[in-house]
Formats: structure tokens, sequence, C-alpha cells
């Protein structure tokens, strides 16, 4: 398909500075290198090797004579770079300049063996176990691997061509590079979604698009998807063919502004954290009471026994006490003469 579209015209950067297929070891390395920051390099074989660094977002700083033994061709058109646009990084940018170059060539198979890439602190691996796409049965490849591996242990990028853009049921955006592509576990669907408006703006019907990061499969329907959730703008490299039929340089969309990452933390729900409490203050604890058993009731205490009152002395019953009045009986007489002789 892109074959067609090679003409010998000045717009065509990478057809005319790359050179043919089967010469394109030295033009390459200095077309990827210039901005690369010596991620790129061709070993003594012929092959070229993309060195990732920990974080593909970052750039590496390179020395001062990083560039001395570089050799440019002389009809090489420098782009000047401004910082209005949005710069993607130099692993990125790098990645989506070897996925142009492979478009170029219809993804050739010899060309493609002949590139490496190299994870951080990792093992060279082939450019088809990093990079994923076009074609169905290469989709179908990283789908059964994600079955078998959830987490990978080095970033995945996929290349394609957005087919549709469609909206879910929060009439959020997401793009679909692939749509019922067939695998051994079924037929999925391969998307781009992100919770960023801004990001998913530029990647309209048409457009090509390197898109790196943590790939999943995500099977909320009948449908499994092959899909990224990109959170970053230098997670989407994108190009476009122009009226000529070549290729525009990759770019990128805008970084996230700080206004929708404040809204996109305000819909997420805050998750609970177990967060020490003072514990509460309980009854004090009652060891239970045993089992009443019939009883006899207890016995009365004993009485006090009253005190001793002091015994009054006994009056002699022949003589009347003084106070005595006279008994009306034993007459006035009697009374009298006993009045006198106690007197």
């Amino acid at each position: 398909m892109h074959r067609a579209r090679e003409k010998d015209t000045d717009r065509d950067v990478l057809r005319r500075h790359i050179g043919p297929p089967q010469d394109f070891g030295a033009d390459l390395t200095a077309h990827l290198a210039h901005g690369s920051h010596v991620l790129a390099d061709m070993d003594a074989s012929g092959v070229l090797r993309l060195n990732l660094p920990h974080r593909l977002d970052e750039v590496p700083l390179p020395g001062p004579d990083a560039d001395a033994d570089i050799q440019i061709p002389d009809d090489v058109v420098r782009h000047p770079v401004t910082t209005d646009r949005p710069v993607l990084p130099p692993a990125v940018g790098t990645a989506a300049k070897i996925a142009q170059f492979l478009q170029l060539h219809d993804h050739d198979p010899e060309i493609t063996s002949r590139i490496r890439v190299r994870p951080h602190d990792g093992r060279l691996i082939p450019w088809t176990d990093f990079c994923y796409g076009p074609q169905h049965d290469s989709y179908a490849r990283l789908f059964s691997r994600l079955r078998t591996t959830p987490v990978l242990t080095h970033p995945i990028a996929v290349v394609g061509t957005v087919e549709s853009v469609s909206r879910d049921s929060n009439y959020s955006p997401f793009a679909q590079l692939a749509v019922d592509v067939p695998s051994q576990a079924g037929r999925f669907q391969v998307t781009i979604r992100s919770g960023f408006a801004s990001l998913m703006e530029p990647l309209t019907v048409g457009i090509h698009v390197l898109a790196v990061g943590g790939w999943e499969i995500f099977a909320p329907g009948s449908t499994p998807a092959l899909r990224l959730w990109a959170d970053a703008h230098w997670q989407l490299a994108f190009w476009q063919d122009d009226e000529a039929g070549t290729a525009t340089p990759p770019s990128c969309p805008a970084p996230v502004k700080s206004q929708e990452q404040a809204l996109d933390r305000w819909r997420k729900p805050t998750p609970r954290t177990n967060r020490p409490t003072a514990p509460r203050a309980q009854a004090p604890t009652q060891p239970p009471e045993p089992p009443h058993e019939p009883t006899a009731p207890p016995a009365p205490a004993p009485k006090p026994a009253p005190s001793p009152t002091p015994e009054a002395p006994e009056a002699d019953p022949a003589e009347p006490a003084a106070n005595e009045a006279p008994h009306p009986h034993r007459g006035f007489l009697p009374w009298l003469r006993r009045r006198r002789h106690r007197t």
C-alpha cells in the first residue's frame, strides 16, 4: 500500500535520506541518531539497536562528544524544533521513526529482523516483541502473550491506524485501531482510551499512531479488548499522510493541564485506607453468675438479750410510802399515826 505512494519528491524525507531497504544501515543510523540522545546505534553486524531508558519519558544527557563520530549526509534536511509544540521524549520519538520506516517499507520481514530493542538493564529482544501491529496476527500474538503473562517486565508499543472513534456509556471517546481481530481465544478489538479528552482529540480516523505503555486485556462485555489507558501525552505518537502521500513528522498531544488532572482526581473515588482508630470504650465485663441452686433460708439471727433493769427496793408492807395518800377504808386516824411515827 505504501510502496504505491513512494514518489521522488523533496518532502519524502525518509525515502530520500535513508535509502533503499537493502542499504539502510549507516543512513538510517544517522537519521535516527539525530535527536535520539544516543539511544539508537548500529552494531558491527548491521543490527540497529534501540536502547530504552529506565523511564520512557526521561531525556538522557549525552556526553559532549556524543555526536562527534556521527556522519550526517550532506543532503539531509535539518528541521528546526521549537518549544511551542509538544516534543516527544527521545525514546518514544525514535521508536516512532522506526515505525515510520517500517511502514514505508511495508514492514518487510528482512528489515524488521535487523532491528532490536534493549529494555532498561535487560537483554536484546526483537522489535516484534516490543512493538506489535499493524497486522492482525501481530495483535493476536500480543493478546495471547498477555493472557498468559498479564504483567510484562518492559513497556509495550502498538502501532496502527485509527479505524473509528466511538464513545462509551459515559460519553468518553475511545479510538479503535482494529475490530473483530481473530485469535485462538476468540475475537477481540484494539482500543486506546484515556481519562483526559485532550489526549484523545488528535486521534481521528486515518491517523497513524504508536501507543506505548502498559497494554492490558479488558473484558467488560462479550468482546474483550486489547487496551491502553493513556495518562500522559508522550504515550501517544501520531502522524498522518499528507497530500503528496508522505508521512509527517511524529508528534504528540499537548500535555495534560493541571485543571484536567484535578478534575480526574476528583472523579476517582478515594481508596479507603486502614487508619488506626482508638479502641472504643467497652463496659467492664463481669464473670457470669453461677446458676442459682435452691438453698434453705438462712436461720434468723438471735435477738440480743434485754439489758437488766435495776430493781426497785421492796417497800415495807406495814409502812406505806411517804407520799401515800390516806386509804379511804382504813380511816384518817391510822394514817395520821403512821405519819407522825415516820417524822
